[in-house]
């Protein structure tokens, strides 16, 4: 009997990658980095914009609409797109910086960066289904983020 696979070979690895690097790098950002006020400014205001949307409109945006948007524009568009001019390496550089650009702030810009590399890698390294591969890394680091995050608040 033929089942057609919806994520590649090796998805797991790259799931568990995003979601390790989501709640070790909001670790390093909320509780051992000491940011400069100038740039724990703007990620808290970026943070109270995000938290007055309703729960299940904040829910969709970060766990499906923004995966699907901005895998589509970084990875799918602006690294595929480079990747035919400039290989791998440069492209993934190019568009995980870019992706750091998009979320307007320093702290959220240097982690966008690094998680921006990681995406490209899963993207890159799957076998068929690239795009969707990047959405569910995406997504699984956000609900990571976001359980972390009810956690900490609740026990913390």
């Amino acid at each position: 009997m033929y089942t057609k696979k919806i994520l590649p070979e090796g998805w797991k690895k790259k799931v568990l990658a995003a979601v390790f690097l989501a709640v070790l790098g909001n670790i390093l950002v909320q509780y051992v980095i000491p940011w400069p006020e100038f740039m724990t400014v703007s990620y808290e205001e970026a943070a109270e914009e995000l938290a007055a949307y309703p729960l299940g409109v904040y829910l969709a945006l970060t766990l499906l609409i923004a995966p699907l948007l901005e895998e589509g524009i970084f990875r799918k568009g602006l690294y595929g797109i480079l990747r035919k001019w400039f290989g791998v390496i440069l492209s993934a550089f190019i568009s995980a910086a870019a992706f750091g650009l998009y979320h307007g702030n320093w702290i959220q810009g240097i982690y966008g960066f690094v998680f921006g590399l990681l995406l490209s890698w899963g993207y890159e390294s799957s076998s068929f289904g690239k795009y969707r591969m990047a959405v569910v890394m995406h997504g699984a680091a956000n609900g990571a983020a976001l359980l972390l995050n009810v956690v900490l608040i609740k026990y913390l």
